[in-house]
């Protein structure tokens, strides 16, 4: 999964395509997201590659964490942003749509208090091969991702770094594992044949970067999607991929990131708003690489409910506020009445 449904949680504090392209350059950056440009400004401190809690408990997360790209400004960072990016653009816009719809009707059956948050991870998980084939298992994903999520708070107890541990060691070896039993799972297969391990650092860090899409589109996955349900204007018709857009640039998603300068010392951090501006996705080396996966899920999804009748909307209740997005919460009712 910059401020994107592929990169949340620590900007507060992360058809074939010929693998050897070149990727064509990103359009005019606005003046406000300037400092994504600056070569200065990296997204860990130098003497700080992991959080505190991190540091001191260690673990499959903090594993998993160190070789994030989104962690990470180090020599291999450019070659493996670049594989990751063609194997995305491979990911058909078709097999996207029809894996969306397919979690959305499955998430329909746990109430629009789960809607929101299953649909987004859970097409990326199915995507990679995993099986996402009832409830259970959406229920199941989600709640490894909230154990992620806080581990990776900026206050976590070594109990919760743990618990977040064990979270990254079940998914990688499910990820292994749907590697082997369903390698032509579509984004398994892109990855597979744009992004091969080979072609990384070692396979830690494409097992761990596998995982990443998983967890990156999680936040901010419901963020977007949760801001598009809102009003109740989905119910006359999908919004359009421009109007999701346009609800990303006005803070529906991630509306702000974060950076270290390293010019100062010790590195001090610098906060670029992302919300108001032309690149909500954000620009530079650490561009989501991930954009046309997230708005595509998160328009199937709302195509496939604008398509149902007698939906009950949904009601809003008080958001789940973090330091750089606030996630829409919906009350436990069921979708239909």
């Amino acid at each position: 999964m910059t401020a994107c449904p592929f990169h949340a949680r620590h900007e507060a504090d992360a058809q074939a395509v010929d693998a050897d392209a070149p990727i064509a350059d990103a359009p005019a950056i606005d003046a406000p997201l300037a400092p994504l440009l600056d070569p200065a400004l990296r997204m860990r401190p130098p003497d700080e590659p992991l959080p505190p809690p991190l540091r001191a408990e260690g673990g499959p997360l903090a594993e998993a964490f160190s070789r994030w790209l989104r962690q990470r400004d180090d020599a291999a960072h450019a070659p493996e942003k670049a594989v990751l990016s063609r194997a995305l653009l491979a990911l058909s816009d078709d097999d996207v749509r029809a894996h969306a719809r397919r979690q959305a009707a499955i998430a329909a059956r746990g109430g629009w208090s789960h809607w929101h948050w299953a649909v987004p991870a859970s097409t990326v998980a199915s995507l990679l091969g995993l099986p996402m084939d009832e409830l259970a298992a959406q229920r199941r994903l989600h709640g490894q991702l909230r154990a992620m999520a806080a581990g990776l708070g900026a206050q976590a107890t070594g109990e919760a770094v743990r618990a977040g541990g064990e979270a990254v060691a079940t998914l990688l070896g499910a990820l292994d594992d749907a590697e082997h039993r369903a390698p032509d799972a579509p984004l398994q297969w892109t990855l597979l044949r744009h992004a091969a391990p080979s072609r990384w650092t070692d396979r830690a860090a494409f097992t761990a970067n596998r995982l990443a899409l998983i967890w990156q589109s999680h936040e901010a996955g419901a963020a977007l999607l949760g801001h598009a349900l809102l009003g109740d204007s989905w119910m006359d018709g999908a919004p359009t991929r421009e109007a999701l857009l346009r609800l990303a640039r006005e803070g529906g998603a991630v509306r702000m990131t974060r950076r270290f300068d390293v010019r100062q010392q010790p590195s001090a951090p610098v906060t670029v708003p992302l919300a108001g501006t032309d690149h909500p996705f954000g620009d530079g080396a650490h561009r989501c690489p991930g954009q046309g996966l997230a708005l595509g899920t998160s328009l199937a999804s709302l195509q496939w409910l604008a398509e149902q009748s007698g939906l009950r909307p949904p009601t809003a209740v008080a958001p789940l506020a973090l330091p750089n997005m606030d996630i829409p919460q919906f009350k436990d009712e069921e979708l239909f009445p």
